[in-house]
């Protein structure tokens, strides 16, 4: 597997690899598609699709956790948005041009005829922004292209024009099914058709499964998965840890948490830690919990949860707020405390460390894997400084 380590990587950290934006790495997996197949259909049992114009794994989780969304959306509207801009994209031609207002009207007229619950409203700065963050999505994805923009953004003005062009991928940027969905009604029909045909508790059903799970999500609080897969953790580890060991990452299994560790962690987007401000924040925070676990004996679950109050787990990041402003930056830093917090806890649910349960908030074990330590902070209008990340990029 030395050979296609590259290849792997490149399918697992990227939504799919364009023949017109990387054509090396495309020849390369196309060239090498039997080798990663060996490996996707023993340990994933995932789609690898092979297009002339795009290769992509087919990453479909095995149990639902916020990460699986895409990054920047933040409502279901943003989803419904998306369903009804491919919808639009559908019929057009690669090449073909179309400008931003006669979509905002596309999008508006659809919803209506569809007669959705929620209608967009173009007056309002949020659903705006909704809009914006799916061209965005498409655009980084490849669907679509920015040609030419006025000078105030969509989200500034409802009055904004964009020139874009189609690229003509749109049709696959959803999964194609081999069966009818219409007796799939929520997000977790869809992950169990998956296996509809197999014993889900037995051989290949039960090893796809565990990969998925460490491969596809952040890592795997054994809470959260079902005591047939802890079963196979625990008594497989040593092969999970050579195969995954072949795509250069270590493995972690310990009595209640399987975690993947990637050395270039901080070289890839999504990963953690990386290169944005907020890994410095949920680094001091993991710190300070670590430190409450020790001086307010806080009591561990059978799966080393620890449940602490919405108020609790709010006063330490209030504390990050307050005594570390010089790691903050900028933009973290002129936060007001709200904000501050439902950023933070939003991006930490996103990587399995926590689980917001109502009122209270479940510290995961991963959480404490990794912390940040930071040097004594005499004054908070010192120059800035950094644990492991520096952009001020939020997500």
């Amino acid at each position: 597997m030395s050979d296609v380590i590259e290849e792997l990587r490149e399918l697992l950290y990227n939504f799919w690899i364009l023949k017109s934006d990387n054509p090396t790495m495309y020849y390369k997996i196309k060239k090498n598609q039997n080798r990663i197949r060996e490996f996707v259909n023993k340990n994933l049992g995932s789609n690898l699709i092979i297009h002339d114009r795009f290769i992509k794994l087919e990453k479909i989780p095995s149990v639902l956790n916020k990460v699986v969304g895409i990054p920047n959306f933040s409502s279901v509207f943003d989803y419904v948005i998306l369903c009804i801009l491919l919808m639009y994209l559908e019929d057009k031609a690669k090449g073909e041009k179309f400008i931003l207002s006669n979509l905002v009207m596309y999008v508006e007229s659809t919803a209506t005829l569809l007669e959705l619950s929620y209608l967009p409203d173009w007056n309002k700065v949020s659903n705006r922004r909704s809009l914006i963050n799916v061209m965005t999505f498409l655009s980084d994805i490849g669907v679509i292209k920015t040609l030419d923009a006025t000078k105030n953004s969509f989200t500034e003005s409802i009055d904004a024009e964009v020139l874009y062009e189609v690229c003509g991928i749109s049709n696959y940027v959803m999964r194609m099914f081999n069966f009818p969905i219409y007796e799939l009604y929520n997000a977790s029909d869809f992950i169990d058709s998956e296996y509809s045909a197999q014993e889900d508790t037995k051989g290949d059903v039960r090893r796809f499964r565990v990969f998925r799970n460490l491969l596809y999500t952040p890592s795997v609080p054994f809470s959260k998965i079902n005591s047939s897969d802890i079963d196979y953790f625990k008594k497989n580890r040593m092969y999970i840890k050579s195969e995954v060991g072949k795509l250069d990452m270590e493995v972690e299994i310990t009595q209640n948490l399987a975690i993947v560790y990637d050395s270039s962690s901080q070289l890839v987007k999504e990963n953690f830690p990386n290169s944005k401000k907020i890994t410095d924040i949920v680094l001091m925070v993991a710190s300070i919990v670590l430190d409450k676990i020790k001086c307010d004996n806080l009591k561990k679950d059978l799966y080393e949860d620890i449940m602490v109050s919405n108020e609790y787990f709010l006063g330490i990041v209030s504390d990050v707020k307050e005594n570390k402003k010089p790691y903050l930056g900028k933009t973290f830093g002129d936060y007001p405390l709200s904000k501050f917090y439902i950023d933070v806890i939003t991006y930490m649910e996103r990587y399995n460390m926590i689980t917001v349960s109502g009122d209270n908030i479940i510290l995961h074990p991963s959480l404490i894997r990794m912390v940040g330590k930071t040097k004594e902070v005499v004054n908070a209008n010192s120059e800035q400084l950094d644990i492991f990340g520096g952009s001020n990029e939020l997500l």
